[in-house]
């Protein structure tokens, strides 16, 4: 995520190599030509209209946070309205903070804003925080389905988003991306959580990743 902020948009992992051992994520796609979702073994791009079709095996992705799903702990959560609030919630029942969780929710929402990304053309582009200012948008209402999420520890917080890095995807297949705020209709919330207590970090093969910039230290931490 520390590379995505100072503008490396291009990597050499591909799909294919992604489904070979993992079933569950969220990411983006190089040059940020869609959002990513895996779920269910299966490889999903938003492309910047909103349109939700299975990405083909021969793309490559600059950043993923994924791994093999498999439920643990389940959190019952009852009362709570606001996306965005459920956050506090899981980091009561956390049974440690100092580890990753994939998190797997299904539910019903009242509403749901969700944020797409535009391809990068130039050669020379801005960093994450000034593009995702521009991002495309997308509201929802009246839906169903799952949010795709990770917690990394603080201390970690360069390799993803910290502590939580979120991503929707409806049951009807046909909406999706990154989640920045919502609504539940749910009553009750069912919250599944698999602790992993070790990461792989996976450099590029590449030494050219395309756009050559002065790295610097991330002063502007984006809400990517």
């Amino acid at each position: 995520m520390d590379a995505m902020r100072n503008s490396v948009y291009k990597g050499d992992f591909t799909i294919k190599r992604l489904k070979e051992n993992e079933n569950f994520g969220l990411g983006t796609f190089n040059d940020l030509d869609g959002e990513l979702i895996l779920l269910d073994g299966k490889v999903y791009r938003v492309a910047a209209d909103g349109i939700v079709p299975e990405a083909s095996s021969d793309r490559r992705i600059p950043f993923c946070s994924s791994a093999f799903f498999r439920k643990g702990k389940t959190i019952e959560v009852e009362g709570e309205k606001a996306v965005n609030n459920l956050q506090f919630s899981i980091l009561q029942f956390l049974p440690s903070s100092n580890r990753f969780y994939a998190i797997k929710i299904k539910a019903s929402f009242y509403d749901l804003t969700l944020g797409g990304v535009e391809k990068v053309l130039c050669q020379n582009p801005a960093d994450i925080a000034v593009l995702m200012k521009e991002r495309p948008i997308y509201k929802k209402h009246n839906i169903k389905g799952t949010i795709i999420g990770f917690y990394s520890p603080p201390y970690l917080g360069g390799t993803g988003l910290s502590p939580f890095h979120f991503h929707f995807f409806s049951d009807d297949k046909k909406n999706g991306s990154h989640l920045l705020d919502g609504n539940f209709s749910s009553v009750k919330i069912s919250i599944e959580l698999d602790e992993k207590k070790a990461c792989e970090i996976v450099l590029p093969n590449s030494s050219n990743l395309g756009y050559q910039r002065k790295w610097k230290s991330s002063e502007s931490k984006s809400q990517y």
